[in-house]
């Protein structure tokens, strides 16, 4: 019989490597986490932890209560909230606090969980409805090196020795691809969103002193091999040459998304501005914390950003971190076909199941028809830590966020626990059960049993 006792990052010491006092990855038969402690760790965490959840006019009374204060606004709020959620973690099985989640609370004091730190280097995430046309910044030019070193200095040096500290994420899923900044009609549990203009057309706008405005140039030199005649036919440009090119700004609002040649040139720019992105962003945490891992932005495999772009991103990241909502056996193709690109593993950072209720008519991610349903997913869910690529679970989220909350009206959350703090019963059993199998899970599939 294996013992599954835990160290206090919540490291199974039962495999044992070498401590370093700080995470880190290891293959040995399947891939690994390792605590500081040097303990074989499989993450399973939890996602939106925002206090202002527990604060609304509908659910404070009850929060009151189990919160023991008298005033839900007042200063012993954050330590009873933050005693709440580790004593929660506790109960479930939790074992890390995810990357959309409040440290100041998850983290009152000290850290207690093993945790993910957002630096958001660039503010392009999916959700957002306003993303600007100048959101799409030059990740070539000399201000954006100096943003990233700035964020690094503030969010990363502090952080250099912190053992709790899991790993650096940047941007929830980016949009990346044509088909990450497409107009849609609807969106998952969401509202209609209009088009983004994507860095391809952001760049190749630019006036010619713009540096993202040379890569551009320099990119279709090399695939025109010089000859501005093949790109004028492609386009239906009359450049004299790549240095008129270069200095047009403005030229070419839109994608023609039937002219191939078009698509495949801003997919190749696209490869050389994310690589660009990434390089500069991790030399930027290394340059002040190279203690800890970086894992990238939190890629969206729900669209094409993974498979257009993790041959790319894959070589900076240390850990491949996705979001992806699915049943087991969808999320398990995903990962049949990626694991093929790397050799790296991965973490589900988001994702969970949901269901229709009175407050919650569009809520986030695939729809149960009742609770058992979602429990059956859920569980059915926890056998993929035998995937030997596969490490981590994020759930999304916590408590449910109802549209009785103002910026919730259009699409909701479903979290584990109502929006009030009591579980779903069939959901609370198999999160219970499950949470504690993680390593039997992926041992016995390494034949360890």
């Amino acid at each position: 019989m294996l013992s599954y006792e835990l160290d206090r990052f919540g490291g199974w010491k039962g495999k044992h490597f070498k401590a370093t006092g700080f995470f880190r990855t290891e293959q040995d038969k399947r891939w690994w986490l390792v605590t500081p402690e040097g303990n074989a760790f499989l993450s399973f965490g939890v996602n939106h932890l925002h206090p202002y959840l527990w604060q609304q006019s509908f659910n404070n009374e009850a929060w009151k209560s189990k919160l023991g204060l008298e005033d839900i606004h007042s200063s012993e709020f954050v330590p009873a909230l933050n005693a709440w959620f580790i004593e929660t973690c506790a109960q479930y099985g939790i074992n890390t606090v995810g990357v959309h989640s409040d440290l100041s609370i998850a983290n009152h004091e000290k850290p207690s969980l093993p945790y993910v730190q957002s630096i958001e280097f660039i503010d392009i995430p999916h959700y957002r409805d306003d993303v600007a046309d100048e959101d799409f910044i030059d990740v070539f030019s000399e201000n954006f090196l100096k943003h990233c070193d700035k964020m690094a200095k503030e969010i990363a040096a502090p952080l250099r020795n912190d053992p709790f500290l899991f790993a650096y994420a940047m941007t929830d899923c980016p949009l990346l691809t044509e088909e990450d900044c497409r107009e849609r009609t609807d969106t998952i549990g969401g509202a209609p969103r209009k088009s983004r203009i994507g860095w391809p057309r952001r760049l190749r706008n630019l006036p010619g002193i713009a540096s993202g405005k040379q890569a551009y140039t320099e990119t279709m030199k090399e695939i025109y091999r010089s000859q501005i005649k093949d790109f004028n036919d492609t386009y239906g440009t009359r450049f004299e040459s790549f240095d008129d090119l270069n200095n047009a700004e403005n030229w070419r609002a839109d994608t023609d998304l039937s002219n191939e040649n078009e698509i495949r040139d801003n997919l190749a720019f696209l490869k050389n501005v994310v690589s660009k992105y990434y390089q500069t962003a991790k030399e930027s945490i290394l340059r002040y914390d190279p203690n800890h891992l970086f894992i990238g932005d939190k890629l969206n495999a729900n669209t094409d950003s993974l498979d257009t772009l993790l041959p790319i991103t894959s070589k900076y990241t240390d850990i491949i971190f996705i979001q992806m909502y699915g049943r087991y056996d969808v999320q398990a193709r995903g990962l049949d076909r990626w694991t093929k690109v790397t050799g790296k593993p991965f973490i589900n950072g988001d994702t969970s199941y949901t269901m229709i209720t009175d407050n919650m008519p569009r809520p986030y991610g695939p729809v149960a028809d009742n609770l058992s349903q979602r429990a059956e997913w859920v569980n059915e869910l926890f056998n993929i830590y035998a995937r030997p690529e596969f490490i981590g679970w994020h759930y999304c989220g916590l408590i449910d966020t109802p549209n009785l909350i103002p910026d919730k009206q259009l699409r909701q959350h479903s979290g584990f626990l109502d929006a009030h703090g009591t579980p779903y019963p069939d959901l609370e059993i198999v999160l219970k059960k499950r949470t504690k199998e993680i390593y039997k899970i992926a041992s016995n599939s390494i034949g360890n049993s």
